[in-house]
Order: structure tokens, then sequence, then C-alpha cells
């Protein structure tokens, strides 16, 4: 079992350089944060072959398609904690510190739909590809949470409006320290198949 490790890095450089449009002036190079545009905090660990539940810090719900669907195309959105495999996640490395993170029953992706660079865009699941808007960069913040901001456009991943409410929906937003947009990466305990 291998386990991939990344430094843990703040992201605050890496979405102004990309607000500013900098990218081509040293912010960012092969996909790699700059030291002097990024802090690094610290090291994180993601089993490739363990499964995540992504529980957000203000609601304390778990991220999951609308309504348990496996459809592409379907809507991300906070809910009550089940422990069912709708609900899991599991990191592929992508290079450069980037996963992404594909859903354990659906097999499907967390993608920020049609790739769209602007504030608000939907979280959706969709076929995994190769697409930076399926790629999300997991940096360390308070209390042992995490945020993940989508490579593509520097912005994070949003419970919308704040909200705490079963069936709240996710989009991506710049980043803002918001509890919001900060989720628990919990490895969840393998399936257990009867017979």
């Amino acid at each position: 079992m291998e386990i991939v490790s990344m430094r843990r890095a703040s992201v605050f450089g890496y979405g102004l350089c990309l607000a500013l449009g900098a990218i081509t002036t040293g912010c960012m190079t092969d996909g790699n944060l700059d030291e002097g545009g990024a802090s690094v905090s610290s090291e994180i660990s993601l089993d490739p072959t363990a499964s995540y539940t992504m529980v957000g810090v203000q609601s304390n719900r778990c991220v999951g398609p609308v309504g348990g669907s496996t459809a592409s195309g379907v809507r991300l959105e906070i809910e009550t904690c089940t422990g069912m495999a709708i609900q899991r996640f599991r990191p592929e490395a992508m290079g450069s510190g980037f996963f992404r993170m594909r859903n354990e029953l659906s097999g499907l992706c967390i993608d920020v739909s049609g790739a769209s660079p602007f504030l608000g865009a939907p979280i959706i699941q969709f076929a995994c590809g190769t697409g930076t808007n399926q790629q999300w960069l997991v940096s360390d913040v308070t209390g042992g949470s995490e945020r993940l901001t989508a490579r593509h456009s520097g912005q994070v991943l949003d419970v919308t409006g704040q909200g705490t409410a079963p069936g709240t929906l996710l989009e991506q937003w710049s980043s803002n320290g918001g509890a919001n947009q900060h989720f628990f990466m919990n490895e969840a305990l393998p399936t257990i198949v009867i017979n």
C-alpha cells in the first residue's frame, strides 16, 4: 500500500496569483506552487487505497450527490452522514500535489461544472478525466480540517451561502477563511460485503 504525501500549503498566494493573472510571472511553474507565493505549513498524507468522508466543519454534514444519485452531472450537497459508499471519496494523485476525488459508489469525480472559472460555479460529480477542474489541492487549515482548491480556478470548495441544512449545494468560491469552506477528511472504514 503506497501512501501519497504532499506538503500542505497555504493557497492564499496561489489564488492571488490567479486573480492577478500572474501565472506567467513566477507564481506557479508547471502547476507547482512557488514557495515565494505560498507558505508551507505541514505534511499531509492521503492513502489512495482508502476512502474518505468529507464532513463540513460548519454543518457537521457529509458531502454527497443530491438524492444519493450515481448519475453523471448531478450536483453535490451536504447531507446527514450515513456512512454509505455514496458519501465516500478515494483520492487519486494527479501530480504536483493535486488529487482527483473519486466517489466510491458511482466511480465519478468531484468536478467544477464546465470547467468554469467563475464564482458560484456548481460542484458536480462527473466522469473522471485529466481536466484541472477535477484536480484539488488539499490544504491544512485550523483544527485539523482541510480546504480543497480547484487547480484550474484557484477557488475553493464552498457550501453555498454558509448553509448548514441538508440539501445545501456546493459551489466554488473565493477562499475567505469561512468554516463553510473547511472539511474534515475522515478515513472511512473498509466496506464489508456479506454474501
